[in-house]
């Protein structure tokens, strides 16, 4: 199919040359002038990547293209921000789509280096000539592409354009191809680039699948020739280490080819974080046809990020996004002061970078495909593919890259909650935490241990995750040890927490013998009247308490308490906190009434001295109903915990732990009141507020269903009662271990109600673990009150609450 040519004027000429067979165009002072036989169909103007040997087809994806073609829509394929951008093979799709619509008989096909709008006029101009070569065209590049556009505009020759790789949508501003016949694919990093009527396609990395069979094909079976006889050793592993990013398996595979090495030897190499990027993946490496390597694919979307307004914030925003978690972090640490105070280090004559711009910064990096910003995304709103981190890292100097790493830091403790009732949000904030303290040299080290550290191990235990908490904790102490010696204050802070930790997952021996050792190395350090002193003795009368041993605890709690009076006086803080526990320890340990004197005392104390709303004074008040309940007066318990849960409302809120806390005891003081259906329907309904707002395996989530089968059980329902106990040994097992004292409590409980149930050989055998799990847990026996075993479960239920209540309270 051919058109008319286009009639000139001869004076519109500056010169011609005519020739006759062959097709000729010449151009002065920025003027076309040619001629030429009749068009054949079907054309083709520029030249697409030539397809790779080893090139992964991604049929999913190319049949998504093909169907947004076909429905005549026009599509721009961007990447996933939260892969990266660059490296995805859009190029490569594109190419891929192009050559299918050759065979397919699509009469023109144009392939137009979209990278500026003058690449984008000269092929539209020269467009323009291949299709009308029967004409003179004595018009500027400009009117021969206003005119190409026209013609696309009415023509009925089918034809397919791909704009590859658009660096700025202003360049398609006046030049978007449209027409009946015709079909547009684009190729960007920018998000922003598709006009309206557009269809947006996100090209993400590689499928597990695609990625093993790229390196299937790429270095093909084992025992092929030059390579390794292993080469595929360990390529899943391989291709989830780079994150699937197909540039990135390219560069590798050519280097695996070229080294005659297998995947697992390369993966070793890439591990070891001194290894550049630009070592690991060599411009000679082949890449099929990836046109620029893993280290320099980003730079160019770096330097355009960074002149996009508010200039210059694009690039050190990047940093603080290269140290962080790749898998997502909170897009609130932007707006954090240290993280602006950071973006404004650059400028020496800017005052400070406000929370707009350093968002608007966070948008151009988004923009341009470095980092994934989801506005909705919440804890994880903001991802960075981790081959974009190292890029970014490698070549920045230790001290900007140790400035970034602190302002993150800085930013995280400044968004860690006061409470922790979110726990994908502190998981989150933790895995932040480690993502900085991988990164070489010592800047959470040096000179002391960065608070987020101490937040991160804290992390797990508020959370309710024992195993965790131990384990973060003695991997604090052990660094901290490293880093600052032995004698370090952070040293010994994280011994205090380790300690703790140990005792909170049961192992109190551990905890005591841990404490004790504290103690002396701070008496050494510190002195025996030093604060930190004092706190660590403190400590360890709770934690001789906690192991069953309350009467010592008395009698070291009165020790201390004269010297918190001499040396602190009545009314400090710490003092009232000492008067707290020696009198909690006294009712443990067989003095209720005792215990609900000192509390009396100690709640208009508070009061007085800290104000009736204060946490300590809310904590005072709450050990006195308990105690109140235990000396055997039940309503006025039951009156006083209800008028706290109503100030605990007002002041915490309902889904508050501490008001969590309060309900527990609550319907444990109605139940033993005597209103066991009351007891029963509140643990029910507080059991799915905990589940929601601290999770399944929280401690104290195990513990109210703990009560609440007890009160099953109360209510008539011994098998249900017995179930359910069981069904919390195993959970209790799995989140606590063998030795925690709540699985010989959970043991106990489940050997009496199998014996109500009628279930005595059950019960038999659960008295024998019971006996067993008792024997390993390293409480002591030291306690006054009923005898421990099954047959005392209803005598023994509250010293066992306030057992509870008292080990809890050390928190």
């Amino acid at each position: 199919m051919s058109e008319r040519p286009a009639e000139i004027s001869a004076r519109d000429l500056q010169g011609a040359q005519i020739g006759d067979g062959g097709h000729q165009a010449n151009t002065w002072h920025n003027t076309w002038i040619t001629t030429g036989p009749s068009v054949q169909w079907p054309m083709q103007v520029g030249r697409p990547p030539t397809r790779p040997a080893a090139f992964q087809q991604r049929h999913a994806m190319s049949a998504m293209i093909a169907r947004i073609l076909d429905d005549g829509g026009a599509t721009v394929l961007t990447q996933v921000v939260a892969t990266g951008g660059g490296g995805v093979g859009k190029t490569q799709l594109a190419a891929n789509t192009f050559l299918q619509a050759r065979e397919d008989g699509v009469q023109l096909l144009l392939w137009v280096n979209a990278m500026s709008r003058e690449s984008i006029v000269s092929t539209f101009a020269q467009a323009r000539i291949e299709t009308s070569p029967g004409a003179l065209h004595a018009q500027s590049a400009d009117v021969l592409c206003d005119r190409f556009l026209d013609w696309l505009s009415t023509t009925r020759t089918t034809w397919l354009i791909v704009l590859d790789d658009v660096s700025d949508p202003a360049d398609l501003v006046g030049l978007w191809p449209e027409g009946p016949a015709g079909r547009v694919l684009v190729t960007t990093r920018r998000r922003d680039c598709a006009p309206a009527g557009a269809q947006q396609i996100t090209v993400d990395v590689f499928t597990p699948e695609e990625a093993h069979a790229y390196f299937v094909r790429r270095l093909g079976a084992p025992g092929a020739q030059d390579t390794h006889p292993q080469v595929l050793d360990e390529a899943a592993a391989l291709a989830e280490d780079l994150g699937r990013l197909p540039v990135a398996l390219a560069q590798a595979a050519g280097v695996i080819r070229n080294q005659g090495i297998t995947c697992a030897e390369y993966r070793i190499s890439f591990a070891q974080r001194s290894q550049r990027l630009d070592h690991l993946f060599p411009g000679d490496a082949s890449a099929d046809g990836y046109r620029h390597t893993v280290a320099t694919t980003w730079s160019l979307a770096v330097d355009r990020a960074d002149q996009l307004p508010p200039a210059g914030l694009a690039r050190p925003a990047l940093y603080v996004a290269a140290v962080l978690d790749p898998n997502g972090a909170p897009d609130s640490i932007w707006a954090a002061e240290p993280v602006r105070r950071f973006l404004t280090a650059p400028f020496p004559t800017r005052v400070e970078v406000t929370q707009t711009e350093a968002r608007a910064a966070l948008r151009n990096l988004h923009r341009l495909n470095l980092v994934t910003h989801d506005p909705a995304g919440g804890s994880v709103a903001i991802r960075t593919h981790a081959l974009v981190q190292r890029a970014v890292l490698d070549p920045l100097p230790a001290e900007i890259r140790a400035a970034a790493v602190r302002a993150a830091a800085d930013a995280l403790t400044e968004d860690w909650p006061a409470i922790e009732d979110d726990p994908e949000h502190s998981r989150v904030l933790r895995h932040n935490v480690a993502a900085l303290s991988a990164h070489e040299g010592a800047t959470l080290w040096q000179p002391r241990l960065h608070r987020s550290l101490f937040q991160a191990a804290g992390s797990f235990g508020e959370l309710g995750l024992i195993d965790g908490a131990v384990a973060n904790w003695e991997h604090l102490t052990a660094t901290a040890t490293r880093h600052l010696g032995a004698d370090h204050p952070d040293t010994l802070a994280s011994r205090y927490g380790m300690a703790y930790w140990l005792g909170s997952a049961g192992r109190v021996a551990e905890a005591l013998d841990a404490m004790g050792e504290l103690l002396d190395d701070r008496v050494r350090l510190l002195g025996p009247e030093h604060p930190e002193t004092l706190n660590t003795r403190h400590a360890l009368c709770d934690w001789q308490g906690a192991v069953g041993d309350a009467a010592a605890a008395v009698a070291a709690l009165r020790v201390l308490l004269r010297d918190r009076l001499r040396l602190l006086g009545p009314d400090h803080p710490h003092t009232l906190m000492t008067r707290h526990s020696l009198a909690r320890w006294r009712g443990v340990a067989g003095d209720p009434d005792g215990a609900v004197r000192e509390f009396e005392r100690l709640v208009a104390d508070r009061s007085r001295v800290l104000g009736r709303d204060h946490p300590d004074t809310l904590a005072a008040r709450h050990a006195l109903a308990c105690f109140r309940g235990a000396a055997g007066d039940c309503p006025n318990a039951v009156t006083e915990l209800r008028a706290l849960l109503d100030d605990k409302v007002r002041l915490l809120g309902v889904e508050h732990p501490s008001t969590l806390t309060t309900r527990h005891d609550l319907a444990c003081w109605q139940g033993a009141h005597g209103d066991v259906t009351t007891a029963v329907s509140a643990m029910t309904a507080l059991l799915e507020d905990r589940r929601r707002v601290l999770g399944t395996d929280h401690p104290r989530t195990l513990t109210t269903r703990q009560d609440l089968a007890d009160w099953l059980g109360e209510a008539g329902d011994a098998d249900g009662a017995a179930q359910a106990l069981r069904a919390l040994l195993e959970d209790r097992l799995r989140v606590l271990g063998g030795r925690h004292p709540d699985v010989t409590i959970t043991l106990q409980g489940l050997a009496f109600w199998l014996a109500e149930a009628g279930r005595t050989a059950e019960a038999k055998a659960a008295v024998r673990e019971w006996q067993q799990a008792t024997e390993q847990s390293g409480r002591t026996a030291s306690t006054p009150g009923p005898p421990a075993g099954p047959d005392s479960w209803r005598e023994g239920r509250a010293r066992r609450w306030l057992t509870r209540w008292s080990s809890r309270a050390l928190q």
